[in-house]
């Protein structure tokens, strides 16, 4: 569903690898290289995390604001 819209390759790629949480989070980059830190870069409340980033932490929450 991803590939057939008419949107740009960027933006579906983007949205495929959100789909499949493969995003380099920090979370995503201790698993490859451990003790680096975990704290979200913009909010650092939270553990950087897929789901934090880009829906629950403070600071993005606001920008879904402005979009909705």
């Amino acid at each position: 569903m991803i590939w057939r819209t008419e949107i740009p390759y960027k933006v579906n790629y983007f949205t495929w690898l959100l789909a499949k949480q493969a995003i380099l989070t920090h979370e995503n980059l201790n698993k490859r290289k451990p003790n680096l830190c975990s704290s979200c870069y913009l909010c650092e409340e939270q553990v950087e995390t897929v789901n934090h980033l880009f829906l629950h932490c403070k600071w993005t929450d606001q920008l879904w604001q402005m979009f909705i």
